[in-house]
C-alpha cells in the first residue's frame, strides 16, 4: 500500500462519533470476498480456517456464480470499488441494506462505475449496470445475499462475538475520552486531530462536523475502508482485534456442547437486542428453528423477550452474557 488514509476531525465531530454496536453484514460480505482472494499465509490463523472451510463450499456452481459477480465490482486490493454496494442502511441488517441497494438511482449507478473504472477494466456487463437495467442490479443484491446466507452466516454468532468484544475492549478506554478511544484504532495512528493509517491510495476525509461511524469487521484484516464519496455520510471500516477468546477456541466449543450448536449460536447473536427474524437471516435458520431455540433460552432464563411496538425484541440476560464470557 503506497497511500494513506487522513481522517481530520474537528471538535464537534467526536459529539456524533458512533462506534458500531455489532457487525455489518454488506461489509463483512465483501471483506469476506477479500479474504477468500487472498493468499492463506498472508491471513490471520481465525481467517485461515474460515476460508478453507468456506472454499470446500465453494463447489456449488451458484455460489462460485455469485462471488464471480460481486469480484467483478469489488475486488480485493481494489483502490476503490463502488459505494453503493455498501449502503448505510447496512447498519440495520441485511433486508434494509439490500432493499437500498436495488433501488439505487441510475445516476449514482453510472457516477459510481464511471470512477471504479478509473482504477481497473471493467467487465462488458457492467455498462449495462451502469446504464441502470434494474434486473442486473436485482442480481448484484441476490449475489450478496447469497453469498452472506452460505459463506458466512454459518460462521455469524463468532462474527458478532468478536465484534461486541472488540467493541467492549475499546470503550474501557472512555473514561479518558473519545480520543483515548480513536487511540486504541489499529493501524491508525493519531497525530492531534488527524487519524493516519495505511491506504491503497492517498486520502483525506474531511468530517466537517458530520462525525464518523466506526465500524469494526471480523473479515477486515490489513488496512481500513473509508466511504469515497464525500457527499455520503461518513463510514470506516477497520480490522478487530484478534484475540485466543475470538479464534472460535475452547469456550466456544464447550458452550457448544453444553447448549448445542444452533442454541449456542443464537445466545452468542444476541449481543444486542434482535427480533427472530433477525436472527434468522444472520444465522441462516428458519424462524420457526430460531423460535425453537429461543423459548429454551428464556426457560433457562439465559434470553429476556419483550414487545416493542410490532416486533418483539430478544436479548441475552446478565446470566446468559454471564454464560458467554465464562
Amino acid at each position: 500500500m503506497g497511500g494513506v488514509l487522513r481522517i481530520h476531525f474537528q471538535d464537534r465531530d467526536f459529539r456524533h462519533l458512533q462506534l458500531a454496536r455489532s457487525a455489518d453484514p454488506v461489509w463483512e460480505a465483501f471483506l469476506a470476498l477479500h479474504v477468500l482472494a487472498t493468499s492463506p499465509a498472508r491471513l490471520p490463523a481465525g481467517l485461515r480456517a474460515w476460508r478453507r472451510r468456506a472454499t470446500e463450499r465453494l463447489q456449488d456452481p451458484d455460489l462460485r456464480a455469485a462471488c464471480r459477480l460481486l469480484h467483478d465490482l469489488a475486488p480485493a486490493n481494489a483502490p476503490y470499488f463502488p459505494d453503493f454496494l455498501t449502503p448505510a442502511e447496512s447498519a440495520e441488517g441485511m433486508t434494509a441494506a439490500l432493499g437500498t441497494l436495488r433501488a439505487t438511482p441510475d445516476v449514482r449507478l453510472e457516477r459510481e462505475l464511471r470512477q471504479a473504472a478509473r482504477y481497473r477494466p471493467l467487465p462488458g456487463w457492467t455498462r449495462r449496470l451502469a446504464s441502470g437495467d434494474r434486473d442486473l442490479l436485482g442480481r448484484v443484491a441476490d449475489a450478496v445475499r447469497h453469498f452472506h446466507a452460505r459463506l458466512i452466516a454459518p460462521d455469524w454468532s463468532e462474527v458478532q462475538a468478536t465484534v461486541a468484544a472488540d467493541r467492549e475492549s475499546r470503550l474501557e478506554r472512555l473514561d479518558g475520552g473519545m480520543t483515548a478511544v480513536l487511540d486504541t484504532l489499529h493501524p491508525f495512528v493519531r497525530r492531534d486531530s488527524v487519524l493516519l493509517a495505511p491506504y491503497p491510495v492517498d486520502t483525506d476525509l474531511l468530517l466537517r462536523g458530520r462525525g464518523v461511524r466506526l465500524v469494526p469487521s471480523y473479515f477486515c484484516h490489513t488496512a481500513p475502508i473509508a466511504i469515497a464519496d464525500p457527499r455520503l455520510p461518513p463510514v470506516v471500516v477497520y480490522p478487530v482485534r484478534r484475540t485466543a477468546a475470538s479464534r472460535g477456541t475452547d469456550p466456544d466449543r464447550a458452550l457448544g456442547a453444553l447448549l448445542g450448536i444452533g442454541r449456542s449460536g443464537v445466545l452468542r447473536a444476541l449481543t444486542s437486542a434482535s427480533t427472530t427474524g433477525a436472527l434468522a437471516q444472520q444465522l441462516g435458520m428458519s424462524a420457526s428453528t430460531v423460535s425453537g431455540h429461543l423459548k429454551v433460552l428464556r426457560d433457562a432464563g439465559l434470553v429476556h423477550s419483550e414487545r416493542s411496538g410490532v416486533h418483539v425484541l430478544h436479548r441475552a440476560t446478565a446470566r446468559g452474557r454471564h454464560l458467554l464470557d465464562d
